[in-house]
Parts: C-alpha cells; structure tokens; sequence
C-alpha cells in the first residue's frame, strides 16, 4: 500500500467491519508469485477525492503513491517518501520540498510537482466534491515553481502544519486533465485507473467479485516481489475464515472469536500490534431524534451498556476500554473524563429524570409514547457486529426500552446513516484516528454533518477549542486536547466503547512481513512468497 495517507483522512475513514484492522489486499489466479486475500467488502472506486470508505481507500493506495513523508514504523517521526528533503522558514509560513529524482507514472510520464499542484487545484475548487476540502483552508498558496520543486506557504503558523501541507495524493494530470473530476461516465479512470504510481497497477475489477492488481515496474521504492495480489470479495465473513483456514487465500479477516483458533492454525502466522493511531469503537446517537437531545437519555443508554462484558465475551480482551475520542495508547490521551460504567440503576434513574417512566408492559414511555429505537450496523457479514448489535438490543431491554436490529450491506449502511430521511437512532460503527488530534476534528464539525458527522453533533466549544489547538503549539496543546476529550466525554454524542487491538492471520508461505505501530502492511513492495 502507499506509505502516507493524508493524515486526516486517517482519522475519518469509517472502518467497514470490526474485525481488525488486517492487510489490505490480496491476489488472485496468476502467473509468478500471487498474493491472495478474501475481503468481505469491495471499494466503491478508485477516485481518492471522492470517497471515504476504508475498501476504496486501500485500493487507491495500492495503485496511487500519496505522501512527500511518512512516519518512521519504529520513531513515528516523519522522514522522506515522495520527496527526498524539505525546508521549513523560520517564521513557519512557507514549507519547500525536493521530490525524488525516480518517480513517474507506470507509462513511463515523469511524475512532477506539477502533478502534485494539478491535483490540488482540482480538489480545491468549491465543486470537487472533496469532503475534506476545507482541512486545506490554512494554506495561503501551493505553487510548483519548477518539475522537482513544491512550495507551500501557510497563511499563519499552524501547529500541524507540516503534516497538513503533505496531503495530496497526486492524480496524474497528463491523463486527468482531459477528463472530467467527478463523472464517471465521462472519467474511466475513476472505476479502472490506467496508470499507477503506487506499488501496484490495477489490472482487473469485477465490482463485488475481485480485483486483481499487478507489480508496477516503476514504482520508486522498487517493484514489489510479489506479481499479482487479487483480493475476492467474499460476503460472508466464515466462508472467508474457513478460505483462509483451508490455505485457498493468503489473508482474509479474522474475527475475535476466531482468534486463539487462527493463532494455532499450522499453516498461519498471527501478527499483532497496537497501531498508535488507534481503532476505536463507538455506538453513535442520532442527535437529530427528539429523545436523543436529552443528555440524560443518552447518559442513561451509556450506563446501560456492558463495555466490558463486551470486550470480555464478545472482543475476547483484544480491546481496551475507552471514553472520549483519543485512543489510550495516544500521547493527548485524556484519562481522567467522565466514565459512565455498566449501572443499570443509574441508567433507570436517568430516564426517570427525562421524564420517562415504565408502562404497563415495562417498557420505558413519555407521553403515552415508548422509548424505541433503531439500532444500524453494516456491512451484514460482520458476526463480530451483530454480536454488539444483539448484546446492545439485550442490555437496554433490561433498563425498559426497545430496540429493533437493522443490519445492511456496506454501501447502503452509509446510505442509510449519511442521507435523509436518516431513519435510525444508534449505529455501531469504528474509526481510524490519527496521532495527532486535531486531524479528528472533523467528526466533531457542523460542516461536516453528515458526511463525517453522521450524528449530527453540534459544539461550538469543541471547534473553537480544536482550532485553537491548530495554533496554540507547546505544551499547552495537551490542556485543549484534554478539555475537547472532557467535553464530548460529558455530552456523550457516541457511547464510546474500546479500542481495537490490531491482530492479522496471513498464510505462512507470505514473508518479510512487518508490522509495526503504523499497521502491517507499510513494506507491503517487500512482501514475498516462498512455498
């Protein structure tokens, strides 16, 4: 995969299944050395400005290099990928980088900074359609001044700044600039991409069936070892498991239950690692339900959920409890929030105070109306996910409300979630965070309802302190990320669950394998096969 993600897009991706943050591709019949992985959910498309799911996400980095830098797997300070050095002014305003005198597209076209300004002038216009277009907001101007050359200027100094300006994915523009940004009928790139700059080239995709992607010669870290990586999409998540098992893929997700099984499994190596980004689990409210503004409604919802009796039956302990929206193996972790701990009573007690108050039949009502609610998940194969969705539907039971199980594939989850009516109330759901904080406020943003902000939330609070956070560097950053964590922890628009363990079951015959903070998949061009 691509060395670098744009570092928010890292905090906002929505993770498709719980199971683990596991490799992210594999291959299929081919000649040479093959890869293969059974994945339960296929990309959307190969447009890196136009999507946000987590399949089209590791499909794009297969085929498109995206990065000036990238963090170091044992350091996690930031050395160079894309380009080969850079300059920082001293009043922090303008940031100058040197690409790499090797890199071009897999045609043969040299790979430019004027590919990297292309890409940005297209994802900048206020029609692109780019979900993330307003994190670009502090950048004063991004000018290419020569083929080798990108220059960066800031329009104040803003503490993540050098890795805000290191957030395009370059397009190239010899094959773009002809076509049109969004339309796919008019644009085949965005469903096949004919060139690459990444490790690997996109060489077929039978949407819901496979795709199959090919050792790209050119690549600037060194064609990877491995000739073709096929990833088959298979809908259920067992018959993927038992693929795996039997030796007919290479990867393919293991669920917690499936764990200590894998782990055992001859022909198996299970790797695993905390990312230091963190993947987190949520119950998200849907705040734009009446009985969901109450505070003490949603507190009572919390109270009412066994974290870690979950973590415990359901995560079999390869989870950690979490509070707020900075994981525990953050460095800006807030430890000291409000926790609202498995307490039945105090969950009753809040309804109580809501104005709610068991009917004849024990369920909670207002007004003559009961308590019910909808509870949301895809994609439909996951177990792991419907385990949650039934111990959460059992546990608020007890406390006297209802609630109807919904499941859905993984493009009509986020239909459902994102676009009106919004006809849910709770959605089990995941996401990938970043290591800096402030690249998460977007979930948290009114300008981002309900793309990220699926929830609804409003704070103004919580922007104003993220924004100060973007310009108040130094030790006092700490403070604002902590007041942000003691903020949502009070207002509660998630119930925040637990942060994932990463763990990954790959065939044996697979090699050089190395994970490491920043996932397993960062040396995927070293990856081998030996039988």
């Amino acid at each position: 995969m691509s060395k670098k993600v744009p570092f928010w897009v890292l905090a906002i991706v929505l993770i498709a299944t719980l199971v683990v943050p596991a490799p992210l591709t594999s291959p299929a019949a081919a000649q040479g050395k093959t890869l293969m992985e059974a994945d339960t959910t296929d990309g959307i498309n190969f447009h890196p400005y136009l999507t946000t799911d987590t399949a089209s996400g590791s499909y794009q980095g297969l085929v498109y290099a995206g990065g000036l830098m990238r963090y170091d797997e044992k350091t996690l300070e930031q050395i160079p990928y894309m380009a080969k050095s850079w300059k920082i002014s001293d009043d922090y305003l303008t940031y100058t980088f040197t690409l790499r005198d090797d890199l071009k597209w897999s045609d043969g076209t040299p790979l430019t900074s004027e590919d990297f300004k292309w890409t940005y002038d297209q994802a900048m216009k206020p029609d692109s359609d780019y979900p993330y277009r307003e994190n670009f907001d502090f950048i004063k101007s991004y000018e290419a001044p020569d083929p080798h050359t990108l220059v960066i200027k800031v329009k104040e100094k803003f503490c993540p700044a050098l890795e805000g300006v290191d957030a395009v994915t370059p397009l190239p523009k010899h094959i773009w600039e002809k076509l049109d940004w969004k339309d796919t009928e008019k644009n085949p790139e965005i469903m096949h991409p004919t060139v690459s700059s990444g490790p690997f080239k996109l060489k077929e995709w039978v949407k819901d069936d496979h795709a199959i992607f090919e050792a790209n010669d050119s690549y600037f870290l060194g064609r990877p070892k491995i000739d073709t990586y096929t990833i088959r999409i298979i809908p259920e998540q067992q018959i993927a498991y038992t693929m795996l098992k039997n030796g007919e893929v290479d990867i393919a997700g293991v669920t917690p239950e499936q764990y200590n099984e894998a782990k055992q499994a001859p022909n198996l190596n299970m790797y695993e690692y905390w990312l230091a980004r963190g993947s987190w689990m949520y119950i998200g409210f849907n705040l734009r339900n009446a009985a969901l503004q109450d505070a003490n409604v949603r507190h009572a919802l919390s109270y009412a959920v066994n974290r870690n009796q979950i973590i415990d039956k359901i995560m079999h302990n390869l989870a950690q409890p979490q509070y707020s929206t900075v994981v525990p193996t953050n460095p800006y972790y807030n430890g000291d929030v409000p926790r609202y701990d498995y307490d039945p009573d105090k969950a009753k007690a809040l309804l109580k105070d809501a104005g709610y108050t068991p009917g004849s039949d024990g369920n909670m009502q207002k007004d003559g109306k009961p308590l019910r609610l909808k509870l949301i998940y895809g994609p439909n194969s996951s177990k792991t996910l419907e385990k949650i969705a039934i111990v959460l539907q059992s546990e608020l039971k007890k406390i006297g409300v209802q609630v109807d199980i919904q499941s859905y594939e993984w493009g009509a989850f986020l239909d459902v979630q994102k676009k009106p009516p919004f006809d849910w109330d709770l959605s089990v759901g995941a996401w990938a965070g970043t290591i800096e904080p402030y690249w998460m406020s977007q979930i948290w943003s009114e300008k981002f309802i309900p793309d990220l902000n699926a929830v609804g939330y409003v704070n103004k609070k919580v922007e104003d302190l993220f924004k100060q956070s973007g310009t108040e560097c130094g030790p006092s950053r700490k403070a604002l990320f902590n007041q942000i964590q003691q903020i949502l922890a009070e207002d509660s628009p998630y119930i925040f669950m637990f942060q994932n363990k990463s763990f990954s079951a790959v065939n044996k015959r697979v090699k050089n394998i190395q994970p490491s903070p920043l996932g397993i998949s960062t040396n995927i061009e070293q990856w081998d096969i030996q039988e």
